[in-house]
Protein backbone atom coordinates (compact mmCIF):
# COMPACT_ATOMS: atom_id res chain seq x y z
CA UNK A 1 0.00 0.00 0.00
CA UNK A 2 1.07 3.36 -0.34
CA UNK A 3 2.43 5.49 2.07
CA UNK A 4 0.09 7.72 3.93
CA UNK A 5 1.78 11.15 2.77
CA UNK A 6 1.45 10.11 -1.02
CA UNK A 7 -1.99 9.09 -0.25
CA UNK A 8 -3.41 12.61 1.25
CA UNK A 9 -1.49 14.17 -1.45
CA UNK A 10 -2.87 12.06 -4.52
CA UNK A 11 -6.60 12.49 -2.32
CA UNK A 12 -6.68 16.06 -2.66
CA UNK A 13 -5.51 16.09 -6.00
CA UNK A 14 -7.87 13.75 -7.59
CA UNK A 15 -11.04 15.66 -5.98
CA UNK A 16 -10.04 18.52 -6.98
CA UNK A 17 -8.94 17.57 -10.66
CA UNK A 18 -12.39 15.70 -10.87
CA UNK A 19 -14.68 18.24 -9.04
CA UNK A 20 -13.54 20.73 -12.02
CA UNK A 21 -14.28 18.15 -14.71
CA UNK A 22 -17.04 16.07 -13.28
CA UNK A 23 -18.49 18.02 -10.49
CA UNK A 24 -21.59 20.52 -9.76
CA UNK A 25 -20.99 24.02 -11.37
CA UNK A 26 -24.62 25.42 -11.96
CA UNK A 27 -26.48 25.21 -8.15
CA UNK A 28 -27.72 28.51 -7.67
CA UNK A 29 -25.78 29.27 -4.71
CA UNK A 30 -22.59 29.00 -6.55
CA UNK A 31 -20.11 31.31 -8.64
CA UNK A 32 -19.85 33.61 -5.71
CA UNK A 33 -17.73 34.55 -2.96
CA UNK A 34 -20.08 36.18 -1.19
CA UNK A 35 -20.37 34.85 2.54
CA UNK A 36 -24.19 35.82 2.71
CA UNK A 37 -25.39 33.87 0.12
CA UNK A 38 -22.98 30.65 1.16
CA UNK A 39 -23.79 30.92 4.71
CA UNK A 40 -27.50 30.74 3.51
CA UNK A 41 -27.28 27.78 1.27
CA UNK A 42 -25.33 26.24 4.21
CA UNK A 43 -27.96 26.63 6.37
CA UNK A 44 -30.52 25.20 4.45
CA UNK A 45 -28.95 22.60 3.00
CA UNK A 46 -28.08 21.09 6.18
CA UNK A 47 -30.37 17.57 6.19
CA UNK A 48 -32.20 18.62 3.17
CA UNK A 49 -31.45 17.77 -0.53
CA UNK A 50 -30.60 20.78 -3.17
CA UNK A 51 -33.70 19.87 -5.37
CA UNK A 52 -36.12 20.80 -2.25
CA UNK A 53 -33.56 24.22 -1.06
CA UNK A 54 -33.63 25.49 -4.56
CA UNK A 55 -36.93 27.18 -4.69
CA UNK A 56 -36.56 28.31 -1.09
CA UNK A 57 -33.33 29.69 -1.40
CA UNK A 58 -34.14 31.70 -4.66
CA UNK A 59 -37.18 32.84 -2.60
CA UNK A 60 -35.01 33.65 0.56
CA UNK A 61 -32.57 35.59 -1.10
CA UNK A 62 -34.76 37.87 -3.04
CA UNK A 63 -36.99 38.81 0.04
CA UNK A 64 -33.74 39.11 1.84
CA UNK A 65 -30.27 39.64 -0.39
CA UNK A 66 -27.92 40.52 1.93
CA UNK A 67 -27.44 40.27 6.45
CA UNK A 68 -28.73 44.05 7.09
CA UNK A 69 -32.24 42.64 5.42
CA UNK A 70 -32.35 39.72 7.17
CA UNK A 71 -31.05 41.29 10.28
CA UNK A 72 -34.14 43.58 10.39
CA UNK A 73 -36.66 41.32 9.10
CA UNK A 74 -38.98 40.22 11.91
CA UNK A 75 -38.76 36.34 12.92
CA UNK A 76 -42.61 35.73 11.67
CA UNK A 77 -40.94 37.28 7.88
CA UNK A 78 -38.25 34.17 8.60
CA UNK A 79 -39.97 31.73 9.14
CA UNK A 80 -42.61 32.47 6.57
CA UNK A 81 -40.32 32.06 3.73
CA UNK A 82 -38.90 28.61 5.30
CA UNK A 83 -42.66 27.42 5.56
CA UNK A 84 -41.97 23.76 4.52
CA UNK A 85 -37.96 23.19 4.40
CA UNK A 86 -38.95 21.44 7.95
CA UNK A 87 -36.34 21.61 10.64
CA UNK A 88 -37.01 25.27 12.04
CA UNK A 89 -34.37 26.00 14.68
CA UNK A 90 -32.75 26.52 11.19
CA UNK A 91 -34.73 29.53 10.03
CA UNK A 92 -34.12 30.86 14.17
CA UNK A 93 -30.90 30.42 14.48
CA UNK A 94 -29.90 32.20 10.62
CA UNK A 95 -32.00 35.08 12.11
CA UNK A 96 -30.31 35.42 15.50
CA UNK A 97 -26.94 34.42 13.93
CA UNK A 98 -28.10 37.73 11.24
CA UNK A 99 -28.19 40.33 13.73
CA UNK A 100 -25.23 38.87 15.56
CA UNK A 101 -22.86 39.55 12.66
CA UNK A 102 -24.52 42.99 12.20
CA UNK A 103 -24.55 44.21 15.94
CA UNK A 104 -21.40 42.71 16.88
CA UNK A 105 -19.49 42.63 13.28
CA UNK A 106 -20.65 45.70 11.83
CA UNK A 107 -22.67 43.63 9.05
CA UNK A 108 -18.87 41.56 8.02
CA UNK A 109 -18.52 37.57 7.93
CA UNK A 110 -15.56 36.95 10.25
CA UNK A 111 -12.90 35.43 7.82
CA UNK A 112 -11.70 32.66 10.45
CA UNK A 113 -13.64 29.64 10.50
CA UNK A 114 -13.22 29.76 14.18
CA UNK A 115 -14.57 32.92 14.42
CA UNK A 116 -17.53 31.92 12.58
CA UNK A 117 -17.98 28.89 14.18
CA UNK A 118 -18.88 30.57 17.13
CA UNK A 119 -21.85 32.55 16.28
CA UNK A 120 -25.60 31.06 16.08
CA UNK A 121 -26.53 27.75 14.22
CA UNK A 122 -23.09 27.46 12.99
CA UNK A 123 -21.16 24.87 13.91
CA UNK A 124 -17.71 23.60 12.68
CA UNK A 125 -18.62 22.09 9.61
CA UNK A 126 -20.34 25.05 8.31
CA UNK A 127 -17.84 27.45 9.36
CA UNK A 128 -15.28 25.65 7.38
CA UNK A 129 -17.44 25.82 4.45
CA UNK A 130 -17.81 29.00 4.37
CA UNK A 131 -14.16 30.26 5.26
CA UNK A 132 -13.57 28.09 2.40
CA UNK A 133 -15.88 29.39 -0.06
CA UNK A 134 -15.72 33.18 0.10
CA UNK A 135 -12.21 33.22 1.69
CA UNK A 136 -10.28 30.42 0.22
CA UNK A 137 -9.22 29.68 4.02
CA UNK A 138 -7.78 25.94 4.40
CA UNK A 139 -10.16 24.43 7.01
CA UNK A 140 -11.75 21.06 6.63
CA UNK A 141 -15.52 20.04 6.27
CA UNK A 142 -17.32 16.96 7.78
CA UNK A 143 -20.94 16.30 7.31
CA UNK A 144 -22.52 13.31 6.73
CA UNK A 145 -21.51 12.77 2.89
CA UNK A 146 -17.61 13.57 3.75
CA UNK A 147 -17.60 11.05 6.69
CA UNK A 148 -19.00 8.36 4.10
CA UNK A 149 -16.58 9.28 1.36
CA UNK A 150 -13.57 9.15 4.28
CA UNK A 151 -15.03 5.97 5.78
CA UNK A 152 -15.20 3.89 2.43
CA UNK A 153 -11.96 4.97 1.21
CA UNK A 154 -9.52 4.57 4.50
CA UNK A 155 -12.34 1.66 5.82
CA UNK A 156 -12.89 3.29 8.93
CA UNK A 157 -14.47 0.54 11.29
CA UNK A 158 -16.25 3.54 13.40
CA UNK A 159 -19.26 4.80 14.59
CA UNK A 160 -19.10 7.77 12.74
CA UNK A 161 -21.63 9.14 15.36
CA UNK A 162 -19.57 8.67 18.54
CA UNK A 163 -17.28 11.12 20.27
CA UNK A 164 -14.09 8.98 19.73
CA UNK A 165 -14.90 8.26 16.34
CA UNK A 166 -15.17 11.98 15.21
CA UNK A 167 -12.28 12.94 16.55
CA UNK A 168 -10.21 10.38 14.21
CA UNK A 169 -13.12 11.60 11.66
CA UNK A 170 -11.64 15.53 12.09
CA UNK A 171 -8.08 14.68 12.69
CA UNK A 172 -8.29 12.94 9.16
CA UNK A 173 -9.96 15.44 7.36
CA UNK A 174 -7.52 17.89 8.34
CA UNK A 175 -4.85 15.86 7.10
CA UNK A 176 -6.04 15.57 3.50
CA UNK A 177 -6.53 19.75 3.23
CA UNK A 178 -4.27 20.47 0.18
CA UNK A 179 -1.54 22.53 1.36
CA UNK A 180 -1.67 25.17 -1.61
CA UNK A 181 -4.31 25.29 -4.72
CA UNK A 182 -8.23 25.86 -4.93
CA UNK A 183 -9.80 25.15 -1.72
CA UNK A 184 -13.23 26.11 -2.95
CA UNK A 185 -12.62 23.20 -5.76
CA UNK A 186 -11.86 20.93 -3.04
CA UNK A 187 -14.57 20.92 -0.64
CA UNK A 188 -17.24 21.21 -3.35
CA UNK A 189 -15.67 18.19 -4.49
CA UNK A 190 -16.19 16.73 -1.51
CA UNK A 191 -19.77 17.85 -1.38
CA UNK A 192 -20.03 16.76 -4.78
CA UNK A 193 -18.56 13.23 -4.35
CA UNK A 194 -20.89 12.24 -1.39
CA UNK A 195 -24.13 13.66 -3.01
CA UNK A 196 -23.84 12.07 -6.63
CA UNK A 197 -21.25 9.33 -6.31
CA UNK A 198 -20.35 7.88 -3.03
CA UNK A 199 -24.52 7.15 -2.46
CA UNK A 200 -25.24 5.70 0.47
CA UNK A 201 -26.93 2.92 -1.21
CA UNK A 202 -25.57 1.60 -4.59
CA UNK A 203 -23.05 3.93 -5.26
CA UNK A 204 -21.75 4.75 -8.75
CA UNK A 205 -18.01 3.64 -8.02
CA UNK A 206 -17.07 3.43 -11.37
CA UNK A 207 -17.51 6.89 -12.02
CA UNK A 208 -15.41 8.03 -8.60
CA UNK A 209 -12.05 9.40 -9.14
CA UNK A 210 -11.13 7.75 -5.89
CA UNK A 211 -11.71 4.59 -6.82
CA UNK A 212 -8.29 3.54 -7.12
CA UNK A 213 -7.16 3.91 -3.72
CA UNK A 214 -11.04 3.24 -1.94
CA UNK A 215 -10.18 0.24 0.55
CA UNK A 216 -13.57 -0.75 0.89
CA UNK A 217 -14.56 -0.93 -3.22
CA UNK A 218 -10.71 -3.56 -3.31
CA UNK A 219 -12.87 -5.24 -0.50
CA UNK A 220 -16.29 -5.06 -1.78
CA UNK A 221 -17.47 -3.83 0.46
CA UNK A 222 -18.77 -0.83 -0.26
CA UNK A 223 -22.08 -0.49 1.65
CA UNK A 224 -20.50 -1.82 4.86
CA UNK A 225 -18.90 2.01 5.34
CA UNK A 226 -19.33 3.54 7.45
CA UNK A 227 -21.20 1.74 10.08
CA UNK A 228 -24.14 2.19 11.46
CA UNK A 229 -26.02 1.12 14.00
CA UNK A 230 -29.33 -0.61 14.22
CA UNK A 231 -32.03 1.97 14.26
CA UNK A 232 -34.19 2.18 17.21
CA UNK A 233 -37.57 2.23 17.50
CA UNK A 234 -38.96 5.31 16.57
CA UNK A 235 -41.59 6.32 19.68
CA UNK A 236 -45.38 7.64 18.70
CA UNK A 237 -46.48 10.83 20.30
CA UNK A 238 -50.19 11.72 20.26
CA UNK A 239 -51.31 15.56 20.68
CA UNK A 240 -55.18 16.71 20.01
CA UNK A 241 -55.37 19.63 17.82
CA UNK A 242 -58.51 21.87 17.31
CA UNK A 243 -59.59 23.73 14.42
CA UNK A 244 -61.87 26.03 15.15
CA UNK A 245 -63.78 27.85 12.26
CA UNK A 246 -66.65 30.03 12.05
CA UNK A 247 -67.06 28.88 8.60
CA UNK A 248 -64.76 32.38 7.11
CA UNK A 249 -61.97 32.48 9.58
CA UNK A 250 -60.14 29.71 12.15
CA UNK A 251 -57.70 30.16 14.97
CA UNK A 252 -54.00 29.88 15.07
CA UNK A 253 -51.92 30.17 18.30
CA UNK A 254 -48.16 30.93 18.27
CA UNK A 255 -46.06 27.74 19.71
CA UNK A 256 -43.52 28.06 22.80
CA UNK A 257 -40.35 29.31 21.56
CA UNK A 258 -38.76 25.89 22.87
CA UNK A 259 -39.85 22.83 21.64
CA UNK A 260 -41.58 21.26 18.56
CA UNK A 261 -42.59 24.05 15.94
CA UNK A 262 -40.86 26.75 18.22
CA UNK A 263 -42.37 29.78 17.56
CA UNK A 264 -44.63 29.36 14.47
CA UNK A 265 -48.25 29.32 14.32
CA UNK A 266 -49.92 26.51 14.78
CA UNK A 267 -53.73 25.01 15.55
CA UNK A 268 -54.29 25.30 19.21
CA UNK A 269 -53.41 21.70 20.52
CA UNK A 270 -53.17 19.40 24.15
CA UNK A 271 -49.76 17.95 23.83
CA UNK A 272 -50.59 14.70 25.36
CA UNK A 273 -53.35 12.89 25.25
CA UNK A 274 -55.23 9.82 27.70
CA UNK A 275 -54.63 6.29 26.74
CA UNK A 276 -58.38 5.61 26.54
CA UNK A 277 -58.83 8.12 23.48
CA UNK A 278 -55.82 6.69 22.06
CA UNK A 279 -57.11 3.68 21.62
CA UNK A 280 -60.50 5.07 21.06
CA UNK A 281 -58.89 6.88 17.93
CA UNK A 282 -56.84 3.90 16.80
CA UNK A 283 -60.04 1.58 16.95
CA UNK A 284 -61.46 3.90 14.91
CA UNK A 285 -58.50 4.40 12.14
CA UNK A 286 -58.51 0.40 12.05
CA UNK A 287 -61.93 -0.22 11.45
CA UNK A 288 -61.59 2.20 8.37
CA UNK A 289 -64.77 4.34 8.96
CA UNK A 290 -65.16 7.34 6.58
CA UNK A 291 -63.68 10.88 7.56
CA UNK A 292 -65.07 13.12 8.76
CA UNK A 293 -67.50 10.23 10.93
CA UNK A 294 -70.23 10.60 13.31
CA UNK A 295 -68.57 9.05 16.51
CA UNK A 296 -70.62 10.79 19.10
CA UNK A 297 -68.60 9.62 22.17
CA UNK A 298 -65.82 9.86 20.78
CA UNK A 299 -66.43 13.66 19.39
CA UNK A 300 -67.94 14.21 22.91
CA UNK A 301 -64.68 12.65 24.66
CA UNK A 302 -62.25 15.01 22.49
CA UNK A 303 -64.45 18.34 22.64
CA UNK A 304 -64.36 17.48 27.01
CA UNK A 305 -60.88 17.49 27.46
CA UNK A 306 -60.27 20.25 24.62
CA UNK A 307 -62.76 22.69 27.11
CA UNK A 308 -61.34 20.98 30.38
CA UNK A 309 -57.49 21.24 29.58
CA UNK A 310 -56.60 23.50 27.18
CA UNK A 311 -55.66 26.13 29.98
CA UNK A 312 -52.85 23.94 30.99
CA UNK A 313 -51.04 24.14 27.47
CA UNK A 314 -52.27 27.41 26.47
CA UNK A 315 -51.47 30.70 28.11
CA UNK A 316 -54.66 32.65 28.64
CA UNK A 317 -52.23 36.06 29.25
CA UNK A 318 -51.18 36.18 25.37
CA UNK A 319 -55.02 35.95 23.86
CA UNK A 320 -55.99 38.95 22.17
CA UNK A 321 -59.58 39.83 23.12
CA UNK A 322 -61.10 38.65 19.84
CA UNK A 323 -59.20 35.26 20.18
CA UNK A 324 -60.18 34.44 23.93
CA UNK A 325 -63.95 35.00 22.83
CA UNK A 326 -62.97 32.26 19.84
CA UNK A 327 -61.67 30.09 22.45
CA UNK A 328 -64.81 29.92 24.97
CA UNK A 329 -67.31 29.84 21.84
CA UNK A 330 -65.66 26.80 20.88
CA UNK A 331 -66.81 24.94 24.61
CA UNK A 332 -70.64 25.01 24.00
CA UNK A 333 -72.41 22.30 23.96
CA UNK A 334 -74.44 22.37 21.16
CA UNK A 335 -71.34 23.71 18.33
CA UNK A 336 -71.03 21.62 15.36
CA UNK A 337 -68.13 19.01 15.61
CA UNK A 338 -66.48 16.90 13.18
CA UNK A 339 -63.52 13.93 13.77
CA UNK A 340 -61.00 15.38 10.82
CA UNK A 341 -58.38 13.07 9.14
CA UNK A 342 -54.93 12.60 12.13
CA UNK A 343 -52.60 14.62 11.44
CA UNK A 344 -48.82 13.22 11.29
CA UNK A 345 -45.42 13.77 10.63
CA UNK A 346 -42.18 12.57 11.64
CA UNK A 347 -39.52 14.18 13.35
CA UNK A 348 -35.96 12.75 14.18
CA UNK A 349 -36.97 11.01 17.44
CA UNK A 350 -40.71 10.29 17.14
CA UNK A 351 -43.51 10.39 15.32
CA UNK A 352 -46.77 12.81 16.15
CA UNK A 353 -49.85 11.56 15.22
CA UNK A 354 -52.89 14.30 16.21
CA UNK A 355 -56.36 13.68 15.26
CA UNK A 356 -57.95 16.88 14.22
CA UNK A 357 -60.79 17.78 16.56
CA UNK A 358 -62.81 20.39 14.08
CA UNK A 359 -65.14 22.64 15.88
CA UNK A 360 -67.41 25.24 13.77
CA UNK A 361 -68.76 28.05 16.21
CA UNK A 362 -71.53 30.04 16.15
CA UNK A 363 -70.39 33.55 13.75
CA UNK A 364 -73.16 35.51 15.56
CA UNK A 365 -71.59 34.60 19.21
CA UNK A 366 -68.05 36.09 18.76
CA UNK A 367 -69.58 39.10 16.64
CA UNK A 368 -69.32 42.29 18.56
CA UNK A 369 -67.31 44.73 18.49
CA UNK A 370 -64.95 44.00 21.38
CA UNK A 371 -64.09 40.39 20.26
CA UNK A 372 -63.47 41.76 16.75
CA UNK A 373 -61.46 44.88 17.80
CA UNK A 374 -59.02 44.72 15.28
CA UNK A 375 -58.62 42.86 11.59
CA UNK A 376 -56.68 40.09 11.81
CA UNK A 377 -54.33 41.22 9.32
CA UNK A 378 -54.27 44.90 11.38
CA UNK A 379 -53.25 43.10 14.17
CA UNK A 380 -50.46 40.93 12.27
CA UNK A 381 -48.72 43.70 10.85
CA UNK A 382 -49.01 45.87 14.07
CA UNK A 383 -47.62 42.87 16.38
CA UNK A 384 -45.12 40.86 14.21
CA UNK A 385 -41.76 42.98 14.85
CA UNK A 386 -41.57 41.99 18.22
CA UNK A 387 -42.39 38.02 19.00
CA UNK A 388 -44.70 37.92 21.84
CA UNK A 389 -46.61 40.63 21.13
CA UNK A 390 -49.58 38.85 19.67
CA UNK A 391 -49.68 35.11 19.99
CA UNK A 392 -53.08 34.30 18.92
CA UNK A 393 -54.83 35.29 15.39
CA UNK A 394 -58.00 34.68 14.07
CA UNK A 395 -57.47 34.44 10.25
CA UNK A 396 -59.10 33.87 6.84
CA UNK A 397 -57.26 31.18 5.14
CA UNK A 398 -55.77 33.17 3.01
CA UNK A 399 -54.05 34.93 5.95
CA UNK A 400 -52.74 32.16 7.67
CA UNK A 401 -50.70 30.66 4.53
CA UNK A 402 -48.97 33.77 4.65
CA UNK A 403 -47.67 32.94 8.13
CA UNK A 404 -44.50 31.17 9.48
CA UNK A 405 -46.73 27.80 9.33
CA UNK A 406 -45.43 23.93 9.96
CA UNK A 407 -45.27 22.03 6.38
CA UNK A 408 -47.79 19.48 7.89
CA UNK A 409 -50.33 22.17 9.15
CA UNK A 410 -49.76 24.06 5.61
CA UNK A 411 -50.34 20.80 3.74
CA UNK A 412 -53.60 20.48 6.10
CA UNK A 413 -55.14 23.85 5.34
CA UNK A 414 -53.95 23.81 1.81
CA UNK A 415 -55.86 20.69 1.36
CA UNK A 416 -59.26 22.38 2.90
CA UNK A 417 -59.16 25.23 0.75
Amino acid sequence: MKHLDSLQSEFAIKVVQWQRLAGRHKLAWQNTRDPYRIWVSEIMLQQTQVVTVTPYYERFIKRFPDVHSLAEASLDEVLALWSGLGYYRRAKFLHACAKTIVESHEGAFPQDEKILAELPGIGRSTAAAIAAFAFQRRAAILDGNVKRVLARVFALELDPQSSKSLRVFWDLAESLLPQHGDMAAYTQGLMDLGATCCLQRKPTCTQCPLQGMCQAKQAGKQEAYPLVKAKKTVPLRHWLMVWISDGERFLLLRRPAQGIWASMWSLPSIDVLPDTLIKSITKSKSESLPTPFNNEELLVAMHQLWRDQYHVYINQETFSAQSAAVLHASFKPKVKLEYALNLEQSFTHFRLVAPILRVFVDRESISNKANRAEEPSLAYALNSATLGQQQSLWLRMDEALELGIPRAIRKLLEGAK
